[in-house]
């Protein structure tokens, strides 16, 4: 919908300056309008640039006889930067600093107008990567009620997608082909391109994440076809993405063997054939060494080809880990809760293969503690680690055992009831300082979950193809005895980002919940994500959240 300056529409209609507060002028021309219309033939009236028909007219007068209205118009062309940005499209500086701006009642009358000016911006920016834009356009209030902006950002996101389509096409292609064409997808991994998406709030960091991971898998696969300078190129540009802890890592990770790489390529030839040899008998040497290391580089050859046939597929690893801030830095249970998260991370085509060969195994019932038996033993094993946590100053004293559970407790009242409204099943794991426990829900069941303590930490991992027996591929550093066993052959939807993006933190008055009668109740369902995908989301049932913060894991 397109915005019309009243007062600028009024003096084009009369050809001079006339007051939209001026009902009898405003009458007057009203009348003159609609006789002009009358005699035109062809039923419309053009103002400026504008066609008009009588029903539009009718409108734009009757909405001049509203005071609420015409004041609102009259603060939109008060401020020349937004009037102008809403006719025009082009934004020329900052918005007047208004607290109109931030009503509802303004935000609800400007929204229709606002919201296909202010997208259609922000798509041009981000198709012709101009981040200086996207910042400007982001600088200024959003001027949209909750639903224009949800379409704002649908919008965006789905234009985001389509780039990200491209460059996975691109990345796919090459590792399938490496002679197949990747100069199409190249300004999808310039450093321009990362700019724009560094101007985009933080609604888009997932995004950023996703994508900063798809740039460091395409400039591998450059890399591997003999595309280094372009691969090193994608990875500085990566390396300025704003994103998460993990995507940071791997980005310096795979930026110093390339770069270790580089060096060494340029060197390599002249050392193996020996350059600054002159002399007849320094030649004979040259001669003497090319073929030895001829032979060498041979053995090798062969070797690492008869390695290769009985070497197993290597996993790559997966690491978590506590933030400095974090209330669980230091627990007795927070390196078990990192290790065991890492191998649940890591998603295997192992499994997926036995999920497609192997006939289906029996689930365990709801209720049933998947994990903590052996969890707890590796906590036992750590010895003095986590002896000097200090606990958080609230909630009730509990001695540690070695497998704390509020079940003991008949008083006990403290509790997450967890519906499970999707056909993967579901494991809802418990971590407090000291203990941990989880609880399988089948599909479309639900559970209820005792928290030990007022402080705890609650995850959710989701799949098919429940296998008691099958290991983790890494032992815990800190516990080599202990190999988490035991997971799901493969996730369900978006399962793994799902569980590095719903924890739930715990902080409750124990007072108040301990023996309440109270439960907090949650359930996980799915949601369209796009038109070709579904996620999996966390949903509260209640407003009644006061102490319960959602956290990502780093």
């Amino acid at each position: 919908m397109k915005y019309l300056n009243p007062f600028a529409f009024l003096e084009k209609m009369n050809g001079g300056p006339v007051s939209a507060e001026d009902a009898a002028a405003v009458s007057l021309l009203r009348k003159k309008m609609m006789a002009e219309l009358e005699l035109s033939e062809e039923e419309v009236l053009r103002v400026g640039a504008q066609w008009f028909s009588k029903n539009d007219l009718l409108l734009f007068f009757d909405e001049l006889q509203s005071p609420g209205k015409l004041h609102l118009h009259q603060q939109i062309n008060e401020d020349n930067v937004l009037s102008a940005f809403l006719e025009t499209g082009k934004l020329t500086g900052l918005f007047n600093n208004n607290p109109l701006y931030s009503t509802p009642v303004f935000l609800t009358f400007i929204a229709p107008f606002y919201e296909p000016v202010f997208t259609t911006a922000v798509l041009n920016s981000l198709k012709q990567q101009q981040a200086a834009a996207l910042q400007q356009l982001y600088a200024n209030p959003l001027l949209m009620d909750g639903e224009h902006l949800n379409r704002s950002y649908d919008k965006i996101f789905r234009a985001l997608q389509e780039c990200y389509k491209i460059l996975e096409a691109a990345e796919k292609g090459r590792r399938a082909d490496p002679g197949s064409r990747w100069r199409e997808a190249a300004p999808y991994v310039s450093l321009q391109q990362v700019q724009a998406l560094d101007a985009l709030p933080d609604i888009f960091q997932e995004f950023r994440n996703d994508y900063g991971i798809l740039m460091i898998n395409f400039a591998l696969a450059l890399d591997g076809t003999r595309e280094n300078k372009k691969a090193l190129e994608i990875l500085h540009a990566v390396n300025t993405l704003k994103c998460g802890a993990y995507v940071r890592e791997e980005t310096h990770r795979y930026l110093q063997q390339l770069e270790e790489k580089a060096a060494s390529r340029k060197s390599l030839l002249g050392r193996f054939f020996g350059n600054g040899y002159k002399t007849r008998q320094q030649r004979r040497k040259l001669v003497r060494d090319v073929l030895l290391k001829g032979g060498i580089a041979l053995g090798i050859i062969v070797a690492i080809f008869i390695g290769a046939r009985f070497e197993q597929e290597y996993t790559p690893r997966i690491k978590v880990r506590e933030s400095e801030h974090s209330i669980f830095m230091g627990a007795r249970t927070s390196l078990t809760m990192q290790y065991l998260l890492s191998q649940l991370l890591m998603d295997t085509e192992k499994r997926a293969k036995k999920l497609l060969k192997s006939p289906k195994l029996p689930s365990p019932a709801t209720g049933a503690d998947v994990y903590g038996a052996d969890f707890m033993k590796a906590v036992r094993m750590q010895g003095d680690y986590g002896a000097g946590f200090v606990r958080p100053p609230f909630g009730r004293s509990r001695e540690w055992g070695p497998e704390d559970s509020s079940w003991h407790d008949a008083a006990h009242r403290q509790s997450i009831h967890v519906v499970n409204r999707q056909d993967g099943a579901l494991i809802t794991m418990v971590q407090t300082p000291d203990s941990f426990y989880s609880c399988y829900i089948a599909p479309f069941d639900s559970a209820f979950v005792p928290l030990p303590l007022s402080i705890s930490r609650v995850y959710f991992y989701a799949g098919v193809g429940w296998d008691p027996d099958w290991k983790a591929e890494y032992a815990m550093e800190y516990v080599p005895s202990y190999r988490a066993k035991g997971f799901f052959l493969m996730p369900v939807y978006d399962a793994l980002s799902f569980l590095k993006t719903s924890c739930l933190q715990l902080n409750l008055d124990s007072s108040y919940w301990q023996h309440s009668n109270r439960y907090i109740p949650v359930e996980v369902f799915l949601s369209q994500k796009n038109q070709l995908q579904q996620e999996l989301q966390l949903r509260q049932l209640t407003n009644n959240f006061n102490g319960v913060d959602l956290i990502p894991v780093e």
